[in-house]
């Protein structure tokens, strides 16, 4: 093996596996030659193609050729060039015999004669000028691709990278990107700034360079966004910028601070001086406004007046406790409310009460959540059809058709797990409501994670009390043994192993004994092989969620993922997985349990469904369940790119979801992620049962450690300023 670079041309003639960032396949040269080659390259059957990398003896596939870069072979043979001409997928009305006579008549001056005398080349294939005018343009094409692609290759961009780009700016895309690369975060998705950064270094982009500057500043206050920050003090700001952009003068924050305000003035980015000067978003911050106007009408009466309303909550809820009648009574009587509380407090009983005196009144209602899942679940206990807000506000992926002026039908609306809705979210919802008709009734559970997208808006409305709230603080009675240690957490309990309920399964284990991180990965290993079925009856794929805080390390999502592919493929399937390597996504494979991370409103598949591969082809492509519903996914598709093993899942991800069991990773190694919430709404996503696994110390840290997570929001300074620590 030589790590000597090198190049090969041919034409593809089987594709293993094709994606946007992998491909494995054999090409034929032109001495017919077959070769196998691997790596960060797209390929599809019948391309000319000229490879560059290195040749190696890979211990599984033998000798190989690893390919690092790829451009489409336009310097080719004659029998090459007729080859292509047949088969390129783009090139329309050039069968066999006419490219054959393109090729023996012009062979390896072809480029010129297209480029030149297309009509000549009409001439001789027999076809009609207009045919070849259509193939003249993809053939330049194609050169201006490989000029491209030759010159953004020696930067790190991967081949799909490069066709993005080309895509978007054709064959202007070298000078542009010569004179602003930072133009790549404005025009391209899915390019922060810290990746076009690094390509602009490589170009000798300098440090000082306006734009880099700009974007920098702006990177910042996207960033404190994903943090699910609303705004950043203007200080920290220039701090975090500095930090950032690395510019080795002395005066770099004095010049970074200078466009700032240059920007501040544009109105590209806005200050407001409330406790302290602060930098954010304009749209958020209008957002934000436009929520607070809002939520100071829900004190106003319903637009609905129900007479005699304790008799109908004595005939529709005598079960309910003074809680939840308040709550019930308050969501009733209000324009806006807010019913809040932890595991088993009993707030989807008051939303069915809530439901049945509406539908006995005859009045409409709506009953909406943030996930399929959530909605799902909210269906199910109320019994009565729910939706997904997007759904709801007729979002189609490009679009909401619900708004101002085409308002949602209802005359009483409640949105569950409010606590998972973000202040883009909240303001399309409320921007959606007809307010002279539509009562709005908010429910969730103030203990849980914020949301994963900027804001914090239910704990915004608890602590400034500016809309009717009803906090339900009793476990009823029928909670059971899970709910009621789900909610000691809460004041810093973890309680032990419960007894036997049903069968052989408890509600409630603790196995707390290992405290090296290698341990606890071999003790969820024995739970999926000997315990959860064997012993519990769970299906180990639909039954079985294990959840863990971090994606990274030994005991995150990405290597447990790994682990548990290979344990359950051999066991269930009797599949051998081989290894991953190092900077590799693990392949799917028939049975593998995955997740959605985008949403994907083509195939109709939402951020965080989880489905099970129900047919895994050899080219690389999908069928997936999800819940019933069959999603074909091709082996080209940036699609597959969105789907990742869902073995395990990080507590953020599934906030709104329910498992039958759900295994919990809680280890001191995590320590500095850990909190009770963390911790909280990680147990209260088990219907039946909970296995928390880990040490005592870090399980017990966990439960102990108090982070109340304020967010720097809008919201707390506009609803109650006095509220603000």
């Amino acid at each position: 093996m030589t790590a000597e670079r090198t190049s090969i041309r041919g034409v593809v003639e089987t594709v293993f596996y094709s994606g946007p960032a992998f491909s494995a396949g054999r090409l034929r040269t032109a001495n017919g030659a077959i070769v196998k080659f691997a790596g960060k390259v797209f390929v599809r059957e019948n391309d000319p193609v000229r490879l560059e990398g290195h040749w190696l003896n890979h211990p599984k596939y033998g000798r190989q050729f690893e390919a690092e870069f790829m451009g489409h072979d336009l310097e080719m043979d004659p029998d090459g060039l007729a080859n292509f001409l047949a088969n390129h997928p783009e090139v329309k009305g050039i069968g066999p015999v006419k490219a054959r006579l393109i090729a023996d008549e012009f062979g390896r001056g072809f480029d010129a004669a297209i480029r030149a005398s297309p009509e000549a080349v009409a001439a001789a294939a027999k076809a009609p000028v207009e045919a070849i005018l259509d193939l003249q343009r993809i053939w330049i094409a194609n050169g201006d691709f490989n000029a491209a692609m030759t010159y953004l290759s020696r930067f790190g961009l991967t081949h799909h990278q490069v066709t993005t780009l080309v895509g978007k700016f054709g064959s202007q895309v070298v000078p542009i990107l010569e004179k602003d690369p930072y133009v790549l975060m404005r025009e391209i998705t899915g390019y922060g700034f810290k990746r076009v950064d690094k390509i602009a270094r490589k170009m000798g982009t300098p440090k000082d360079l306006p734009s880099r500057l700009r974007a920098g500043l702006h990177y910042c206050v996207l960033d404190a966004l994903d943090d699910g920050d609303c705004w950043v003090e203007y200080e920290d700001l220039l701090d975090r910028a500095n930090t950032l952009l690395v510019m080795d003068t002395l005066d770099s924050r004095e010049v970074i601070e200078s466009h700032l305000e240059a920007l501040i003035a544009e109105g590209r980015l806005l200050s407001q001086p409330f406790e302290r000067l602060v930098v954010a978003d304009p749209e958020i911050h209008r957002m934000e406004t436009e929520l607070a106007e809002v939520l100071r009408t829900a004190r106003e009466p319903s637009p609905h007046t129900v007479t005699d309303l304790d008799l109908l909550l004595d005939a529709e809820g005598g079960e309910l406790n003074p809680e939840q009648r308040d709550a019930v009574k308050t969501a009733l009587s209000s324009s806006i409310s807010l019913m809040t509380g932890g595991a088993g407090s009993g707030k989807t009983y008051a939303v069915s009460t809530i439901t049945s005196i509406a539908e006995r009144l005859e009045l409409k209602v709506v009953l909406a959540a943030p996930t399929g899942k959530a909605a799902k679940r909210l269906e199910e206990v109320v019994g009565h059809e729910a939706s997904t807000i997007h759904r709801l506000l007729g979002f189609n992926g490009h679009a909401y058709s619900r708004d101002a002026l085409n308002p949602i039908e209802a005359d009483i609306l409640v949105v569950d797990e409010v606590s998972m809705v973000d202040v883009p979210l909240a303001w399309r919802l409320f921007q959606a409501m007809d307010r002279a008709r539509t009562a709005i009734v908010l429910v969730g559970d103030h203990n849980q994670l914020p949301p994963v997208g900027p804001g914090n808006l239910l704990r915004d409305l608890v602590r400034s009390g500016a809309i009717p709230t009803t906090v339900l603080t009793r476990i009823i009675r029928q909670a059971g043994v899970l709910k009621e240690n789900s909610t000691a957490i809460l004041s810093g309990q973890v309680r032990a192993t419960s007894e036997v309920q049903l069968g052989a399964r408890r509600p409630w284990y603790v196995i707390d004994k290992f405290t090296d991180r290698d341990d606890v990965r071999r003790m969820l290993l024995l739970l999926f092989e000997e315990v959860l079925h064997e012993r519990l009856g769970y299906d180990l794929i639909r039954d079985v969620q294990v959840l863990t805080p971090t994606h990274k390390g030994p005991l995150g999502t990405v290597e447990l993922n790994i682990e548990l592919q290979r344990l359950l493929q051999q066991k269930l399937y009797r599949l051998d997985v081989p290894d991953v390597e190092p900077g590799h996504r693990p392949r799917l494979y028939t049975g593998d349990k995955v997740i959605q991370m985008k949403n994907d409103y083509e195939l109709g598949v939402m951020n965080g469904a989880m489905g099970v591969v129900v047919n895994a082809k050899p080219d690389g492509s999908l069928c997936v369940d999800f819940d019933g519903r069959l999603v074909e996914i091709k082996c080209a598709s940036h699609a597959l790119g969105n789907l990742q093993l869902a073995y395990a899942t990080s507590i953020h991800k599934v906030q709104g979801s329910e498992f039958p069991c759900a295994v919990i990773i809680a280890h001191k190694s995590h320590s500095f992620m850990h909190h009770r919430n963390l911790l909280y709404t990680a147990v209260t996503r088990a219907k039946e049962s909970v296995i928390i696994l880990g040490d005592r110390w870090g399980i017990g840290n966990c439960a102990t450690k108090r982070q109340v997570d304020l967010r720097n929001t809008f919201l707390s300074f506009l609803l109650h300023p006095e509220t603000r620590q």
